[in-house]
Formats: structure tokens, C-alpha cells, sequence
């Protein structure tokens, strides 16, 4: 995600669902502070990397181009 936008990328961890042997994480990831993914995953960086494709998926949509995903 950072390496293909040159912005200021942020991760936040929001939330962590179920019990401590069977934790689900869930991370937003915000480009110049707007919010343009949300991922889950049982790891921070599986929640992380599912966030940022599906930030790369919407500004994929949003300015047509050809970015490699």
C-alpha cells in the first residue's frame, strides 16, 4: 500500500473479537486521515495486509488506473 501511494499511511488497530485463544483482529488503514479500508484477520499483520487490498481495491475503482494489486 505505501509503496504504491506516496501518502501518509496509517494503520489502527480498532478492534480484537473472541477469546484470547481464538482472537480476531480488525484494522483500518487511512491515507491523509480518510479511512479507505478495513481488514480482519487471527494476526494484526494478517488484519493489516486484508485492509490494505481492500484500500488498494476502492482507490483502484475510485481513479481507474491500472495499479497492480
Amino acid at each position: 500500500m505505501q509503496g504504491a501511494y506516496k501518502k501518509d499511511v496509517q494503520y489502527e488497530l480498532t478492534d480484537e473479537l473472541g477469546p484470547e485463544h481464538d482472537k480476531r483482529f480488525v484494522v483500518e488503514v487511512s491515507v491523509e486521515g480518510k479511512t479507505v479500508g478495513k481488514g480482519s484477520g487471527r494476526t494484526k499483520k494478517a488484519a493489516e495486509q486484508q485492509a490494505a487490498y481492500e484500500a488498494l481495491l476502492k482507490l483502484k475503482k475510485e481513479i481507474g488506473e491500472n495499479v497492480c494489486i
